[in-house]
Protein backbone atom coordinates (compact mmCIF):
# COMPACT_ATOMS: atom_id res chain seq x y z
CA UNK A 1 0.00 0.00 0.00
CA UNK A 2 1.22 3.34 -0.96
CA UNK A 3 1.95 5.81 1.92
CA UNK A 4 -0.85 8.05 0.42
CA UNK A 5 -3.31 5.73 0.31
CA UNK A 6 -3.27 5.90 4.05
CA UNK A 7 -4.07 9.58 4.13
CA UNK A 8 -7.59 10.08 2.40
CA UNK A 9 -8.72 13.81 1.73
CA UNK A 10 -5.60 15.29 1.01
CA UNK A 11 -4.76 18.50 -1.00
CA UNK A 12 -1.53 18.61 -3.04
CA UNK A 13 0.28 21.36 -4.36
CA UNK A 14 3.92 20.78 -6.63
CA UNK A 15 5.84 24.37 -6.00
CA UNK A 16 8.63 23.80 -8.26
CA UNK A 17 8.88 26.42 -10.62
CA UNK A 18 7.22 28.91 -8.18
CA UNK A 19 9.71 31.58 -6.13
CA UNK A 20 8.85 32.15 -2.80
CA UNK A 21 8.39 35.94 -2.81
CA UNK A 22 6.04 34.97 -5.65
CA UNK A 23 3.86 32.60 -3.79
CA UNK A 24 4.56 33.45 -0.05
CA UNK A 25 1.10 35.82 1.39
CA UNK A 26 -1.97 35.80 -0.83
CA UNK A 27 -1.23 33.03 -3.53
CA UNK A 28 -0.17 31.14 -0.89
CA UNK A 29 -3.59 31.76 1.70
CA UNK A 30 -5.82 31.47 -1.31
CA UNK A 31 -4.36 27.85 -1.65
CA UNK A 32 -5.05 26.88 1.74
CA UNK A 33 -8.43 28.45 1.77
CA UNK A 34 -9.41 26.62 -1.24
CA UNK A 35 -8.21 23.20 0.42
CA UNK A 36 -10.31 23.87 3.37
CA UNK A 37 -13.25 24.43 0.73
CA UNK A 38 -12.66 20.98 -0.65
CA UNK A 39 -12.93 19.33 2.83
CA UNK A 40 -9.71 18.26 2.21
CA UNK A 41 -7.72 17.24 5.92
CA UNK A 42 -4.31 17.86 5.05
CA UNK A 43 -2.55 19.64 2.71
CA UNK A 44 1.05 19.07 1.38
CA UNK A 45 3.14 21.67 -0.56
CA UNK A 46 5.74 19.84 -2.79
CA UNK A 47 8.56 22.41 -2.31
CA UNK A 48 12.20 19.91 -2.85
CA UNK A 49 14.57 20.07 -0.68
CA UNK A 50 17.72 21.99 -2.72
CA UNK A 51 20.20 20.37 -2.97
CA UNK A 52 22.84 18.54 -5.45
CA UNK A 53 22.79 22.03 -7.25
CA UNK A 54 26.84 23.05 -7.16
CA UNK A 55 25.94 24.65 -3.70
CA UNK A 56 26.97 23.93 0.05
CA UNK A 57 24.46 22.35 1.84
CA UNK A 58 23.65 25.08 4.10
CA UNK A 59 20.11 23.66 4.93
CA UNK A 60 21.74 20.07 5.21
CA UNK A 61 19.75 19.33 8.59
CA UNK A 62 16.90 20.90 7.22
CA UNK A 63 15.46 18.36 4.67
CA UNK A 64 14.39 21.50 3.18
CA UNK A 65 15.29 24.52 0.77
CA UNK A 66 15.11 27.95 1.14
CA UNK A 67 11.92 27.85 -0.07
CA UNK A 68 10.41 25.31 2.13
CA UNK A 69 12.03 27.25 5.16
CA UNK A 70 9.81 30.34 4.00
CA UNK A 71 6.28 27.73 3.67
CA UNK A 72 7.12 26.49 6.74
CA UNK A 73 7.48 30.29 8.48
CA UNK A 74 4.67 30.93 7.09
CA UNK A 75 2.80 28.52 8.19
CA UNK A 76 3.80 28.97 11.67
CA UNK A 77 3.14 32.51 11.79
CA UNK A 78 1.12 33.98 9.77
CA UNK A 79 -2.16 34.81 11.64
CA UNK A 80 -4.56 34.99 9.12
CA UNK A 81 -4.13 31.41 7.60
CA UNK A 82 -5.48 30.21 11.52
CA UNK A 83 -8.87 29.99 10.08
CA UNK A 84 -8.00 26.71 7.97
CA UNK A 85 -4.94 25.61 9.43
CA UNK A 86 -3.87 23.26 13.09
CA UNK A 87 -0.54 25.25 12.29
CA UNK A 88 1.03 23.06 15.51
CA UNK A 89 0.24 19.75 13.84
CA UNK A 90 3.31 21.31 10.57
CA UNK A 91 5.03 18.17 9.56
CA UNK A 92 7.94 18.54 7.94
CA UNK A 93 9.86 14.83 8.45
CA UNK A 94 9.98 14.03 5.02
CA UNK A 95 12.90 15.74 2.60
CA UNK A 96 11.20 18.32 0.37
CA UNK A 97 8.12 18.44 1.39
CA UNK A 98 5.80 19.67 4.25
CA UNK A 99 2.28 18.98 5.33
CA UNK A 100 0.03 20.83 7.58
CA UNK A 101 -3.58 19.64 9.09
CA UNK A 102 -6.56 21.61 7.67
CA UNK A 103 -9.70 22.07 10.22
CA UNK A 104 -12.75 20.40 9.52
CA UNK A 105 -15.27 21.70 6.87
CA UNK A 106 -18.54 20.19 7.35
CA UNK A 107 -19.87 21.63 4.32
CA UNK A 108 -17.34 21.07 1.36
CA UNK A 109 -17.62 23.71 -1.88
CA UNK A 110 -15.31 23.17 -4.17
CA UNK A 111 -13.91 20.13 -5.86
CA UNK A 112 -10.20 20.71 -6.58
CA UNK A 113 -7.81 23.43 -6.49
CA UNK A 114 -7.88 26.85 -8.86
CA UNK A 115 -4.05 26.95 -9.60
CA UNK A 116 -5.01 30.42 -11.47
CA UNK A 117 -4.45 32.23 -8.22
CA UNK A 118 -0.73 31.38 -8.34
CA UNK A 119 1.53 34.04 -10.37
CA UNK A 120 3.17 32.38 -13.61
CA UNK A 121 5.99 29.77 -12.88
CA UNK A 122 9.46 30.76 -13.08
CA UNK A 123 10.46 28.28 -15.43
CA UNK A 124 8.66 25.44 -16.92
CA UNK A 125 8.00 22.15 -14.74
Amino acid sequence: MSEDAAEPRMAKIDLHGYRPRDFIGMPMAAIVEQAWEMGADKLRFIHGHGRARGKSPGFYNTKTSWFGLRVRRALRHDRSLRRWIKYTTLDCGKWGRTTVKLKANPNPTRRELDLSVLPARFYAH
